[in-house]
């Protein structure tokens, strides 16, 4: 086959290489072009070394490993399975400062990745698969987990380019779940008739502390009466390490309380490290120990089932959890003027907003 005619600026040139003069700046380059493979190597604006270079790897065996080193074809990297990859991100993602309860979470996440993805090359998972795992969960109608999924996932494979086990993340172009909130509110008026309904001193402790301080069911189960000392409570927030101080003179007048006041009120007649305790012993519980988060959950939810009912509320579907008091907490406390993503420990005044959006459960008062 006869080669190409030669364009008429390039007759001056030996074979293979070639001129193309840049319109934006008006410099000219040479291009060497491999007559075997077809492929172009750029060789810079000097004419006389690309003229060199080119007449060498035509004819010259002495100086043809100069080009033909770079005419090779590159080296690929064997590729190597998700599941080891897995094995190194194990020993990272603990260096980023997680709660242990964030770290447990985790844990169990990558489990569920490691089952959907453990058995494939890491560069051969591409968007698709990552797509079709996460729809399993909207499907499921579990678009929270979707979302908590995706962004475990990005970051695994975040880390892996940074390792070098991979150069492109298919995570990044998936878009997240959208989740609507279903669960409601729990309304102040709720709130007092399940606190005046129930018969358990230690529920009511529970709600109380809840309210004053706008924390999470973990730590209202978790605080101690040591932790109360030099005019504060002390918390460290289970889920974000956030250490707050909160003052025990800090007193809400929605429901007429302060935060000593109930603190005394906690201590019983049962010798007790916890605040919020069994009064008596029942069942496999011993008077003075702590009570555990999902009985805490379950009475709370008959209190409020029975306030609800006695009040003539349908609470719907999605009825209020005891996390519902900690949005509760930070609207009454914003509206009697003070911070609440500071009671709350949130590092962003977004996250504080969304607990102070009644989503609808309370009236809106026009003068």
């Amino acid at each position: 086959m006869a080669p190409r005619p030669r364009n008429p600026g390039s007759k001056d040139l030996p074979p293979n290489l070639y001129r193309k003069t840049d319109r934006r700046n008006g410099a000219t380059y040479y291009t060497y072009r491999d007559p075997v493979s077809g492929r172009m190597f750029g060789l810079g604006k000097d004419k006389e070394a690309a003229v060199m270079e080119a007449v060498a790897a035509n004819h010259a065996e002495v100086l043809r490993p100069t080009l033909r080193a770079r005419i090779a074809e590159p080296v690929v990297e064997a590729d190597r399975k998700f599941a080891d990859w897995l094995i190194e991100y194990d020993a990272i993602y603990p260096e980023k400062g997680l709660s242990v309860h964030t770290m447990r979470t985790t844990r169990s996440r990558l489990r569920a990745i490691k089952e959907a993805f453990g058995n494939k090359y890491i560069r051969s998972i591409r968007t698709m698969d990552i797509a079709s795992f996460l729809a399993t969960f909207t499907k499921a109608d579990k678009a929270p987990m979707s979302k908590a999924m995706r962004s475990l996932l990005r970051d695994v494979f975040t880390e892996a380019i940074a390792a070098g086990w991979c150069d492109l993340n298919p995570v990044d172009a998936t878009r997240p779940a959208r989740s609507k909130v279903k669960r409601s509110r729990l309304s102040l008026e709720l709130w007092k008739a399940m606190h005046a309904a129930t018969d358990r001193p230690w529920l009511k402790r529970a709600m109380e502390l809840a309210l004053l301080t706008g924390q999470r069911r973990d730590d209202i189960g978790s605080m101690l009466f040591k932790d109360d000392h030099d005019g504060f409570l002390h918390v460290v927030q289970s889920k974000t390490g956030a250490r707050l101080r909160l003052s025990t003179a800090l007193r809400l007048e929605a429901i007429g309380l302060d935060l000593a006041g109930v603190i005394k009120l906690c201590r019983d007649r049962v010798v007790s490290k916890h605040l919020v305790h069994h009064s008596r012993s029942a069942g496999g519980a011993k008077a003075g120990s702590s009570i555990k988060l999902n009985t805490l959950t379950l009475i709370f939810a008959e209190a409020r089932d029975q306030a609800a009912a006695n009040l003539g509320i349908d609470l719907g579907p999605h009825p209020p959890s005891f996390h519902e008091m900690r949005s509760l907490a930070a609207r009454l406390h914003a509206a009697e003027g003070r911070d609440p993503q500071k009671l709350l420990g949130h590092r962003n005044a977004a996250m504080t907003e969304m607990y102070k959006d009644g989503r609808g459960s309370e009236w809106i008062d026009v003068a």
